[in-house]
């Protein structure tokens, strides 16, 4: 096991004593760090002292965080940018080698795959010349009692029986699906590169509205107090009314950067959180209106979802060291969710790449730890 930390030395006969001093940290104290040996795009799920990851090696992973040991791994033959989704016994999460996977969450065991089609799609990554068509993400894995529901580069939303891995329906997009889905009243909300939104019956697949923004749209919609949260590439962020996709607000955000970010409510659901591409900023806003609360500067971009809990937001950004072209760097920080104060920061290593760096995936925070999945390879954990 490829473990480091700072202090303390963690082996069997200093388990207690590595507790100990770490029950006396404060929030962003350095814990340790597990490695996987490459990129960590996909987002971590954390359920109960156990957390759930994919890496660019291929490979899902099932870490004790409390034991600060590995569980299992599961490999696949493609890179793993989904973000795990955990229900019960099992374990979801799609792979570029074009699958959609069910594992037994305990053991790792397989207990189903079933092909999204997309195992051949050819990645644009981010680069410095034309085409501007960054694909880095990955649609991820949601469930309700009966169904899977995932996106795939093939340009189709796919919903999936939990038990058997049967496709039940498919809708047909006309551009790649590297959102999340987001299920609400009976409705399953997905977008699309064909810069589309659309309203779908979450039993049937019939779509019940949609609504066309000017460009790719990559982000996922959130629904929060009772307003579909999105953004697209044509730089505004939009709320939409779930029944209809009536606009209730536009708003172009400052800088007019690509809104790649995805939103996360706030624990009162009237507010939520969003980062920025090429402004470089984390947004505090309101559900209702689209009005901004309050505004802070991150590192580089902020493309990925940032994520709560009681009292912080967290945020990392990816950065680049292009000549001429404006500053942008690695970084992950914790703000105050009240007053968006800056309360802990880090800056990532550099890797080799036009990106160089920094933290795109959404961390994961509970068991009084925060978890970041890095592009130098770690998954690195703070105190929450």
């Amino acid at each position: 096991m490829k473990i480091k930390k700072v202090a303390t030395t963690l082996c069997a006969g200093l388990l207690s004593a590595f507790i100990s001093v770490s029950s006396l940290a404060k929030s962003g104290d350095y814990l340790y760090s597990y490695q996987t040996g490459s990129e960590n795009w996909g987002g971590i799920s954390l359920k109960n002292h156990l957390a759930y990851f994919g890496s660019d090696n291929g490979k899902l992973y099932a870490f004790d965080i409390d034991r600060v040991k590995l569980r299992w791994t599961h490999e696949t033959q493609g890179k793993v940018r989904s973000k795990p989704f955990v229900d019960n016994h099992r374990v979801f999460f799609s792979s570029d080698d074009g699958f959609l996977y069910a594992l037994n969450r305990w053991s790792g065991k397989l207990l189903w795959k079933v092909s999204l089609n997309d195992g051949g799609h050819h990645r644009i990554l981010p680069a410095n010349h034309a085409p501007w068509e960054f694909d880095y993400t990955k649609s991820s894995p949601v469930a309700d009692n009966r169904l899977v529901y995932v996106g795939s580069a093939d340009g189709h939303f796919y919903a999936v029986s939990k038990r058997t891995g049967e496709v039940k329906w498919q809708f047909k997009t006309q551009g790649m699906i590297r959102a999340t889905a987001s299920l609400y009243q009976g409705k399953v909300f997905i977008a699309s590169w064909d810069g589309h939104v659309y309203a779908l019956n979450k039993h049937t697949g019939e779509l019940a509205w949609q609504y066309q923004t000017q460009g790719a749209v990559s982000s996922s919609p959130a629904v929060i107090d009772d307003v579909v949260v999105i953004g697209s590439r044509d730089t505004n962020l939009y709320g939409l009314e779930p029944h209809s996709g009536q606009v209730l607000w536009k708003k172009a955000l400052p800088g007019g950067s690509w809104v790649e970010s995805s939103a996360v409510a706030d624990s009162d659901d009237d507010y939520f959180y969003i980062g920025s591409s090429d402004a470089k900023l984390l947004f505090k806003m309101e559900a209702g209106t689209g009005d901004i609360v309050w505004q802070v500067a991150t590192s580089g971009w902020s493309w990925g979802k940032p994520i709560i809990d009681d009292k912080h937001v967290y945020i990392g950004s990816t950065g680049h060291d292009e000549p001429g072209w404006y500053i942008t760097q690695r970084g992950f920080m914790a703000v105050a969710k009240e007053s968006g104060e800056t309360v802990w920061h880090y800056q990532p290593n550099m890797i080799s790449g036009f990106v160089h760096g920094g933290v795109y995936a959404s961390p994961a925070a509970g068991s009084g730890k925060v978890l970041v999945p890095d592009l130098d390879g770690f998954i690195h954990v703070y105190e929450q």
